[in-house]
Formats: C-alpha cells, sequence, structure tokens
C-alpha cells in the first residue's frame, strides 16, 4: 500500500479547540461508553474521548473513516476476528489509499493485548499508521474529512500548546512512544 495518494496531518489542539470541532461532527459520529466493537463508528468524520488504557484506531481513505475505542476491560475486544470482520464490513482493506492513526495503551497486560494485536493486524493489512502510545494523560481524537486532519488533545497537550511549545515536541513529550508514518505530517 505504498500508492497512498494523500496525507493526513496530524494536529495537536487544545482542550477548547477540540471541544470546538467536535460540536460540528455531533454525537452520532462519537464512538462513546461503553467502548466495544459495537460502538465503532464509520463517518465522513468522527471522533472518541478519554482513551486511557483503551487502544483507539482510525482508519481512513481520506473520503471516510472508521473509529474504533476499545476498552481491555471487556473480553470480546480482545478477540480480533470480530475486530477484523466488523472492519471488513465497513470498509475495502485492499483499498491502496487506507492509512491509520493507532492511539491509547498503558503498560500493563490486557491493555498491551489490544494494542499489540491491532498493531499486527495493520501490518498485516499493509495499512500504514503513525502511533501514539501511552498518553500521559486521557487523550481524545478527532478526524475530518474535509481537512484531512487527524486532531488530538489531552491536558499535557493543552498545556504546552499554551506555552507555544511545538506542535512536534508537544506530542513527543505527551506520549511515552511516538511514530509518524511516512504518508503523515504533524501540523
Amino acid at each position: 500500500m505504498e500508492n497512498i495518494s494523500f496525507t493526513s496531518r496530524l494536529k495537536p489542539i487544545t482542550l477548547s479547540e477540540f471541544r470546538h470541532t467536535i460540536s460540528s461532527i455531533g454525537s452520532q459520529n462519537s464512538v462513546d461508553f461503553p467502548w466495544s466493537i459495537n460502538q465503532t463508528r464509520k463517518g465522513k468524520d468522527v471522533y472518541t474521548t478519554n482513551v486511557i488504557d483503551c487502544s483507539s484506531c482510525l482508519i481512513t481513505n481520506g473520503q471516510e473513516a472508521v473509529l474504533m475505542h476499545l476498552t481491555p476491560d471487556t473480553e470480546q475486544n480482545h478477540a480480533f476476528s470480530l475486530v477484523l470482520a466488523k472492519l471488513r464490513n465497513l470498509l475495502d482493506l485492499k483499498d491502496s489509499n487506507l492509512q491509520a492513526v493507532l492511539l491509547g495503551s498503558k503498560n500493563h497486560k490486557k491493555s498491551l493485548d489490544i494494542y499489540n494485536k491491532f498493531k499486527e493486524l495493520l501490518k498485516q493489512l499493509n495499512i500504514p499508521f503513525s502511533e501514539f502510545k501511552n498518553g500521559k494523560t486521557p487523550t481524545s481524537i478527532a478526524y475530518k474529512t474535509s481537512s484531512d486532519e487527524v486532531y488530538i488533545t489531552n491536558n499535557t497537550i493543552d498545556k504546552l500548546l499554551k506555552k507555544n511549545m511545538k506542535a512536534s515536541d508537544t506530542l513527543n513529550a505527551s506520549f511515552e512512544n511516538l511514530t509518524i508514518s511516512s504518508c503523515d505530517e504533524i501540523a
């Protein structure tokens, strides 16, 4: 999947900017509690909030997006045959324009299990992805197709942006592990 014809912009924003961004998306495209496979959303614009020890995966082709937010506390979320089946129902997994953002996890067994399974699945499907692992504070993510931007926020990002820290430095300081895919750029 090296023929990606667009570049997603990864944009750290303040908490108030995030609230404004999601107000135009609407709650029907929010992945909300109880954060299971059933709450997966597909739309032009999607978002989720409060990713702590959960794992959130956003997959887009630039025209639409699918967003999952899976808690490690729900046993069914560890069954990745179900995750794959859900994705197959919502996306053409052979689309050469697919790219993803993987966000979340904490360093404990159940949390890492889901995160690592997402990582392996994306690799098996040859979907390039950017990785935001182990946020220092609860993290929220949104995607808008009109701008092809992924918006990321948490308390750490909010504080650092208000101190005028550079976007890339803000993200590096907010996550234990940050890897940016060659098909993404930090805004």
